[in-house]
């Protein structure tokens, strides 16, 4: 019986969908791991820029990556599409001009994390302002859980960032 690759390829990816779903899970019950919005935003930026550079097609990554963020977003008690209005805002804003001005990529990186904690609280407190309801504060848990993720997102998107 031949060994056919994609059925491996596919059960692996299967595997890490489930696990990253878990993960998300558990985060809500544990104080010190962090939900991981900042690493799957900055990972939305690097194949947003990636599908722009090769003019190529959004694939299941990139869905799957939005999916992720919606249902981290709706975990962590932020307002519904905070996550893709930050993104919207940052990418289209702000992404090509620090891609110019910054040179050092690692700061970059760092850069991605923090908007995507930083501005998904924002597009959150202003849903929340124009719904007239109280409104959720940045507190150190957030610098802590983008601080974290960036150490981890610059282990994992080293030389990704062009």
């Amino acid at each position: 019986m031949q060994r056919n690759s994609t059925n491996s390829q596919s059960l692996r990816f299967s595997l890490f969908c489930i696990s990253v779903i878990g993960y998300e899970i558990f985060s809500l019950t544990s104080l010190f791991l962090p939900s991981l919005i900042g690493i799957f935003f900055a990972y939305l930026i690097i194949l947003s820029d990636e599908i722009e550079r090769t003019l190529g097609v959004k694939d299941k990554r990139w869905y799957l990556t939005v999916a992720f963020l919606f249902f981290a977003e709706q975990l962590n008690g932020f307002e519904f599409c905070s996550v893709l209005l930050a993104w919207l805002l940052f990418y289209y804003l702000f992404d090509d001009w620090l891609k110019t001005n910054i040179k050092w990529r690692k700061l970059l990186i760092t850069i991605y994390v923090f908007s995507g904690y930083i501005l998904t609280l924002v597009m959150s407190n202003i849903a929340l302002y124009i719904l007239n309801q109280p409104r959720l504060e940045l507190s150190y848990e957030y610098l802590l859980y983008a601080a974290i993720e960036s150490l981890i997102a610059l282990v994992i998107f080293r030389g990704r960032v062009l």
